[in-house]
C-alpha cells in the first residue's frame, strides 16, 4: 500500500519549509549584528562596575580622611597627648564634620621595641584611650566621648553625650560605664603599630566595632575601619606618655626621637552605606533593568545583602553577608571562574554561564584599597538583543504574511481539524488522569464530535461509577494493567470506624427524602475529612462510617493521618451543623474508634461482584472500640497501637485496659483528646485521670479516687466516673490475686 502523507505530516512539511527560511534570515542578521551587541554591552557592565569601584572607594576614603586629618593635628601639636580636653576637641571635631563616620578614636601606649614577630613591645604605663563615637546611626544621633584610663590595676571607662551642635563647654558630666578592657591590647592598636605597618593607614574587613563589644550581637554596628600608628616627625613637641586619660606612665630615654609612637588612631564607617552606594548605580537606564551588582571576597562570599533579611555570620576573622537565599542568578556567578581569575590577576575578569536555559555575563573587578572584595556586576545575555530581536520578528512577520496568504485556506483547516484533534487527546488524557468532569464539545466537524459524545458517555459512566467505587482502587488497577480477582493480602492498616449517637431517634421522626438528603450532607463532610488526611472510605454502613489508610494506595504515618481524619470529620459535621444546611435540627455526635494492625485488605464476595474492603481481627478491635465510647461517654476512643505511633503529633489521655467483647486479653484504650497545643487544664486533668488509673491498676483504690477527687473539672468526665464507681465497688469487695486490672466489656 502506498504512503500518504497525514494531515500532521503535511503540516509540519511546510512548518519545516517556513523554519529553514526564516532560520537562515535569523542567521544572517544576528550573525551580523550579535558581536557589536556583545561588544557593547560589556562596555555597559565595565562601566558600571568601575562607578561602583569609585563611589566605594570614595566613601571607605573618608575613614582614612578622618585618619589623617587626626593625625595631622596630632603632630602639629594642637592636640596635646597631655591635655584630655583638647584631644577630647580634636576627636569631636573630627567625628562632626562627617555623619557617615560611626567613631573616632585615639589609643596611647608607650613602644619600647618590638619582638622578633614584628609585634610592639609595650610599656606597662601610658596606656589610655579617648573615643568620640555616634551612640546611634542616622539623624538625631548624639555624640558621645569614652574615655578609658588605668586605676589600680584595672582599667576604668566612662562616658559623656552631647549633641553635635553643642558646645565641648557644654557637656554633661561623665557617667561611670565599668571595668574596660586594656586598649593597647585590641588588635586594632597591635596591628597598625607593628613594624612593618607603623605609619601606614591599615584598613579592616567588616567587623562588629569594638565600643559594642559589650551589646548584644543583633544591636552591634558593622564597620569598616581605618587605623593608622601616629609616629613623631621631628623632635620635642610633647610628652607621648602623657595622660589625657587620667594616668601615664613614663617613656624610656629616646622614645621622644622621630619615630617614636604618639598612638593609634583608628576611625570607623558603617558597613551598611556600602550597600546604598552599590544601589545607586544601574548597569542600564531601564527601571526593569535584570542586572545585578554586588560585592563578594574571592571565596565569594557576599559583602553586601541582596535582600533587607539578610544576616551577618562569621568567616573567620570577618563578616559576611548570609542570605536567607540567594538569587539563582548570583549564586551561579560567584561560583565561576572568572572570579578566581580577577582575584588572582588584580584585573577584569569576564565569564559566562547558564540559568534556566539562558545564557547569562558576569564580570569582576578587584576593588583597590579592600581586603580583597571584588565588584560583580551579572545579567542575562539576551537582554542587550531585545532590539536585535525586534528586527527579527518583523522580518519574520512579513515573511509569515506572504506565505500565509497562499495558505491561509489550508491553514484555517487544519487549525480547525489540529483544535478538535486537542480536544480529543486532552479529554483522553483527563480520563487516564480519572479526571471525569463534563466538557461539551467544541467543534464544527461532525466526525470528531461523535467521538467527543463517545468519550463523554464514558465519562457519565464513570462518574456514577466512582460513587460506589474506591477511585484509588481503580487508579491502581489502571496503573497495574491488571485485572481485580478475589484474594487479598496481610497489610498493616489504620482503620476507622464512626457511628452516629441517637441517629435512629432522629432518623424516625423525619420524611424519608429529608433524612436522605441531611444523610448526605453528613456524610458529604465525613467524607471530605477522610479524604483530607489521604484515607479511602471503604463502605458507608447505614449512617456508619469505615474508612482505611496504607490500602490500596500507600501513605506515610497513617495513624497519624487517622487520628487527623477524625479531628477534621468533628470539624467539618461540626461546621455543618452551625450551617443552614442543617436545617436547624440539633447537632449530631459522631463516636470514633480506631485501630492498627495486619488485617487481611483485598477484593472479597462472588466471583462476579467485589467489595474491596479488609477484614479481620483488628477491624473488629476498630469497631469494638468505636462501641466502648458509649460505656466511657467519649467520642473518640483509639487503641494503643495508635497512640504509641501518634503521640508525637497528638494529645491523647488512656483510659482503660479492656478485654472487648469476644476477646479475652485486655487491650490500652486510649482517648484522642486533639493537637499536641491542647488546653494545658485539659491536658493537667488528662494526666491526673492516668495517675488514678495507675492506682487503680495497683490496686490501690483509696488513692485512686483521691486523685480523681482532687480536680473538680473531672466530676463530670464519663471515664471519671466509672473508674470511681470501680473503685468504690473493689475497695468493698478486694479483686482476686489474679486481677490485673483488665475490663471485659460485655457489649459491642
Amino acid at each position: 500500500m502506498r504512503t500518504r502523507l497525514t494531515l500532521a505530516r503535511a503540516f509540519l512539511l511546510l512548518i519545516a519549509v517556513l523554519a529553514v527560511v526564516l532560520g537562515g534570515l535569523v542567521y544572517v542578521q544576528g550573525t551580523a549584528s550579535r558581536a557589536a551587541v556583545a561588544d557593547s554591552a560589556a562596555v555597559q557592565r565595565d562601566a558600571a562596575s568601575e562607578q561602583v569601584g569609585a563611589r566605594v572607594t570614595a566613601y571607605l576614603g573618608q575613614a582614612d580622611a578622618a585618619v589623617e586629618a587626626f593625625g595631622a593635628r596630632l603632630r602639629a601639636g594642637s592636640c596635646p597627648l597631655d591635655d584630655a580636653a583638647a584631644i577630647e576637641s580634636c576627636l569631636f571635631a573630627v567625628a562632626a564634620a562627617d555623619p557617615n563616620l560611626s567613631e573616632v578614636t585615639f589609643t596611647h601606649a608607650v613602644r619600647t621595641g618590638f619582638a622578633d614577630d614584628g609585634a610592639p613591645q609595650l610599656a606597662a604605663g601610658g596606656r589610655w584611650q579617648v573615643s568620640v563615637y555616634r551612640d546611634r546611626a542616622g539623624d538625631g544621633a548624639r555624640l558621645c566621648t569614652r574615655r578609658t584610663w588605668p586605676d589600680a590595676g584595672r582599667f576604668i571607662a566612662t562616658v559623656r553625650c552631647r549633641d553635635p551642635a553643642r558646645a565641648l563647654l557644654a557637656a554633661p558630666p561623665e557617667q561611670p560605664a565599668g571595668v574596660a578592657p586594656d586598649p593597647a591590647g585590641h588588635p586594632s592598636f597591635i596591628t597598625p603599630a607593628s613594624r612593618d605597618l607603623s605609619g601606614q593607614i591599615v584598613r579592616t574587613d567588616l567587623s562588629y566595632a569594638e565600643l559594642d563589644a559589650a551589646l548584644p550581637e543583633r544591636e552591634r554596628r558593622v564597620v569598616v575601619t581605618a587605623m593608622q600608628a601616629i609616629e613623631r616627625s621631628e623632635k620635642g613637641g610633647g610628652d607621648p606618655a602623657g595622660s589625657a586619660g587620667g594616668a601615664g606612665g613614663e617613656a624610656p630615654r629616646g622614645i621622644e626621637d622621630r619615630g617614636a609612637l604618639l598612638g593609634v588612631v583608628r576611625a570607623g564607617l558603617l558597613a551598611r552605606h556600602i550597600a546604598d552606594e552599590v544601589a545607586a548605580i544601574r548597569v542600564n537606564h531601564d527601571p526593569e533593568d535584570p542586572f545585578r551588582i554586588f560585592l563578594c571576597d574571592a571565596e565569594g562570599r557576599l559583602v553586601t545583602p541582596v535582600s533587607r533579611d539578610d544576616r551577618l555570620a562569621a568567616a573567620g576573622d570577618d563578616l559576611r553577608i548570609a542570605p536567607l537565599h540567594v538569587p539563582p542568578m548570583i549564586a551561579l556567578a560567584v561560583r565561576d571562574p572568572a572570579l578566581a581569575r580577577a582575584a588572582d590577576r588584580g584585573a577584569p575578569a569576564l565569564g559566562r554561564f547558564e540559568l534556566d536555559g539562558r545564557a547569562h555575563d558576569v564580570s569582576f573587578r578587584p576593588l583597590a584599597g579592600t581586603q580583597g572584595w571584588l565588584v560583580g556586576v551579572t545579567g542575562p545575555e539576551d537582554y542587550y538583543l531585545r532590539a536585535l530581536r525586534g528586527t527579527l520578528r518583523r522580518l519574520l512577520a512579513l515573511t509569515l504574511g506572504v506565505i500565509a496568504l497562499a495558505l491561509a485556506g489550508g491553514a484555517l483547516t487544519v487549525r480547525a481539524v489540529r483544535r478538535g484533534l486537542r480536544q480529543i487527546t486532552r479529554q483522553a488524557a483527563r480520563l487516564q488522569a480519572f479526571d471525569f468532569a463534563p466538557e461539551p464539545p467544541r467543534t464544527p466537524f461532525r466526525d470528531v464530535a461523535d467521538v467527543l459524545d463517545s468519550v463523554e458517555q464514558a465519562k457519565t459512566a464513570m462518574r456514577a461509577m466512582r460513587k460506589y467505587v474506591p477511585v484509588d482502587l481503580v487508579r491502581e488497577l489502571y496503573e497495574s494493567n491488571r485485572e481485580p480477582a478475589l484474594g487479598g493480602r496481610l497489610e498493616d492498616l489504620s482503620i476507622l470506624f464512626t457511628d452516629v449517637r441517637g441517629f435512629t431517634s432522629l432518623a424516625e421522626t423525619l420524611e424519608p427524602d429529608r433524612l436522605a438528603r441531611l444523610l448526605g450532607h453528613y456524610f458529604s463532610a465525613m467524607t471530605a475529612g477522610v479524604h483530607d488526611a489521604h484515607g479511602t472510605v471503604d463502605k458507608y454502613i447505614g449512617d456508619a462510617v469505615m474508612a482505611i489508610w496504607n490500602a490500596p494506595r500507600p501513605c506515610a504515618d497513617h495513624p497519624v493521618a487517622a487520628c487527623r481524619a477524625a479531628l477534621a470529620c468533628v470539624a467539618r459535621t461540626r461546621a455543618l451543623f452551625a450551617s443552614g444546611a442543617w436545617e436547624g435540627l440539633p447537632p449530631l455526635v459522631t463516636r470514633f474508634g480506631i485501630h492498627r494492625d495486619r488485617v487481611m485488605v483485598g477484593h472479597f464476595g462472588a466471583p462476579d461482584r467485589f467489595s474491596f474492603t479488609a477484614i479481620g481481627d483488628g477491624v473488629n478491635l476498630a469497631a469494638r472500640l468505636e462501641g466502648l465510647n458509649k460505656l466511657y461517654g467519649t467520642t473518640i476512643l483509639v487503641s494503643d497501637a495508635i497512640e504509641r505511633d501518634a503521640r508525637g503529633r497528638f494529645a491523647f489521655r488512656r483510659i482503660d485496659r479492656v478485654a472487648v467483647k469476644g476477646k479475652s486479653i485486655g487491650v490500652e484504650v486510649h482517648e484522642l483528646l486533639g493537637e499536641r497545643d491542647t488546653d494545658p487544664a485539659r491536658l493537667e486533668a488528662a494526666r491526673s485521670y492516668e495517675r488514678a488509673l495507675d492506682a487503680y491498676f495497683a490496686r490501690d483504690f483509696d488513692r485512686a479516687l483521691a486523685t480523681l477527687g482532687e480536680r473538680a473539672d473531672l466530676a463530670d468526665d464519663g471515664p471519671t466516673r466509672m473508674l470511681a464507681a470501680r473503685c468504690e465497688a473493689l475497695r468493698r469487695e478486694p479483686p482476686p490475686p489474679d486481677w490485673d486490672g483488665t475490663f471485659a466489656a460485655t457489649e459491642k
